[in-house]
C-alpha cells in the first residue's frame, strides 16, 4: 500500500482509521498499523502519540518470539498498541419477541455484562415501549458501578424486523403490534449521546466486519435465518442501509406472489417459506403439535422438528429441503443483482443447514444464468454466538469514532 506524505495526511480520518484497525486487529505494532492504513511510520508515531495522550490508546508488550539453541528466549518483547477498554462505554439493546436484552460494551467493542428481560412486547404501544426501554436502561445504569463513573456515550439498538436507520423508527417488527414507532429520538433526548437503531441482520453484518476471525473483509452479504429472514449487506467495508434507511430486506423479496402469508402482512415472501414460524406452520399440517407456539416457536420446538427430519420423517425433511430451494432462488437473485464476494448464511434457523444445503445448490442451478455460476462463495457460519447485540454496540462505537474528535476527551494526567 502506498504511503501518503505527512503534510497530505488528514489527521482526524487517519486517527479514526487507526482506532478502527485496532478494534479489529489489536493489539498491533506501529509498523503493522502503517502497513494496513498506508500511513508513514512518522505519521503513525505522531497520531498514536495523540491518541495515547487522549486516553484512547495504550502501549502494551507482546511476549518475545525468538528462542535460542537452549530454548531460552532472546530479544526484547515487541511494543504493541491497543485500545483502552475503559475509554468509553456504550449500551447495546436487542429487541425480539417477548425479550429485551441489554449489554454494556467497552471501547474495544467487548461485551462486559448483559441481562435479559422477559416482557410481553406485543402489549407495548409506542409510548409504553419507550417508557419500558427507559426504565430498563435506568435500572441497568444504576446497577453498574462502571456507568456511574463513566456514563455511556451512546446506545445501539438491534431490532427484529424492519427498521429505518435514518429516522430511528421501527417500521415493522413481529415483536410489536404497532408500526412506525419512533425510538431513537426520545432516547436521545433523555440520555444524550449517539442513539441509533438497525435491524438485527445489519447489526450482525457490522459484528462480522469487526471480527477478524469471521472473514468480514471485502463486499459480502450475511443472510440471517431464524424466526424470520434478514440480510445485512456490506459494501466497501460499510453496512449498506440505502437512501431510505431500510435496504437489503432479503426475507421480503417475493418467491411466489400468491404464496403463503408472511408475518409482514403480504403473501409469498421468501420468509413465508423459510422462517421458523413458516416451518412450524407447515409441520403442524403433517404431525400432531398440540403445544406449538406458532407466533414464536422455541428452539426446543424447532430442534425437535430437525431431529425428526434427520431420523427419517421424510415429510418434515421435505419442508427443510424446500426451504433450502427457496433460499437458493433468493440467493440467485442476489447474485444477479449485486454479485457480492461472499454470502454468509447464519442464524439459529440454519440449524438444519445440512438438510437445506443440497437444495440451496439445486435452487441456484435452476435460477441462475449459467454465466453467473462461478459467483460468490457461499459459507455457512455456525450460530454459536448471537452477534446482533455485539453489532449494535459496534455500530454505536463506529459513530462515536467519527464524532469524538469534534470534542476530544481531556488528556489523562
Amino acid at each position: 500500500m502506498s504511503r501518503r506524505p505527512d503534510h497530505d495526511t488528514p489527521r482526524q480520518p487517519s486517527q479514526i482509521a487507526i482506532l478502527r484497525f485496532l478494534r479489529v486487529h489489536g493489539p498491533a505494532a506501529r509498523i503493522d498499523i502503517g502497513n494496513a492504513t498506508g500511513l508513514s511510520p512518522a505519521t503513525v508515531t505522531s497520531l498514536t502519540a495523540d491518541l495515547i495522550a487522549q486516553g484512547l490508546v495504550q502501549e502494551t508488550q507482546s511476549a518475545a518470539t525468538s528462542t535460542g539453541s537452549q530454548g531460552t528466549t532472546r530479544g526484547r518483547p515487541k511494543v504493541l498498541l491497543d485500545l483502552v477498554p475503559s475509554a468509553a462505554y456504550v449500551i447495546g439493546i436487542k429487541l425480539t419477541i417477548n425479550l429485551i436484552e441489554i449489554a454494556l460494551g467497552n471501547f474495544k467493542g467487548e461485551i462486559e455484562h448483559s441481562i435479559q428481560h422477559s416482557i410481553n412486547t406485543r402489549d407495548l404501544d409506542d409510548t409504553s415501549l419507550v417508557a419500558t426501554l427507559c426504565d430498563l436502561i435506568d435500572q441497568f445504569i444504576a446497577d453498574n458501578d462502571t456507568l456511574a463513573k463513566r456514563p455511556p456515550i451512546g446506545i445501539g439498538i438491534a431490532i427484529q424486523g424492519v427498521a429505518d436507520s435514518n429516522s430511528g423508527e421501527i417500521i415493522w417488527s413481529p415483536a410489536l403490534r404497532h408500526r412506525q414507532i419512533a425510538v431513537t429520538k426520545p432516547l436521545r433526548e433523555r440520555y444524550g449521546g449517539i442513539v441509533q437503531m438497525s435491524n438485527d441482520a445489519n447489526c450482525i453484518a457490522t459484528a462480522i466486519t469487526q471480527n477478524n476471525d469471521l472473514g468480514g473483509k471485502g463486499d459480502f452479504a450475511v443472510i440471517m435465518l431464524g424466526y424470520g429472514v434478514g440480510m445485512g449487506l456490506v459494501l466497501n467495508g460499510a453496512v449498506y442501509n440505502g437512501h431510505f434507511g431500510a435496504a437489503a430486506e432479503f426475507g421480503h423479496m417475493k418467491y411466489q406472489p400468491d404464496g403463503p402469508l408472511c408475518n409482514c402482512g403480504r403473501r409469498g415472501c421468501i420468509e413465508a417459506y423459510i422462517g421458523d414460524y413458516a416451518i412450524l406452520r407447515d409441520a403442524s399440517g403433517l404431525i400432531d403439535l398440540p403445544n406449538a407456539n406458532s407466533l414464536h416457536p422455541s428452539e426446543d420446538q424447532m430442534m425437535d422438528l430437525v431431529k425428526r427430519a434427520r431420523s427419517g420423517d421424510e415429510g418434515l425433511a421435505d419442508l427443510f429441503r424446500h426451504a433450502g430451494k427457496v433460499l437458493g432462488y433468493g440467493i440467485a437473485n442476489l447474485i444477479a443483482l449485486l454479485g457480492p464476494e461472499r454470502i454468509l448464511i447464519t442464524g439459529s434457523g440454519a440449524r438444519a443447514y445440512d438438510l437445506m444445503e443440497p437444495e440451496i445448490d439445486r435452487g441456484l442451478r435452476e435460477a441462475q444464468v449459467p454465466e453467473l455460476r462461478n459467483g460468490p462463495k457461499i459459507i455457512h457460519l455456525p450460530w454459536n454466538k448471537d452477534l446482533a447485540l455485539q453489532g449494535a454496540i459496534g455500530q454505536s462505537l463506529l459513530r462515536h469514532d467519527e464524532s469524538i474528535f469534534a470534542n476530544p476527551p481531556a488528556h489523562q494526567g
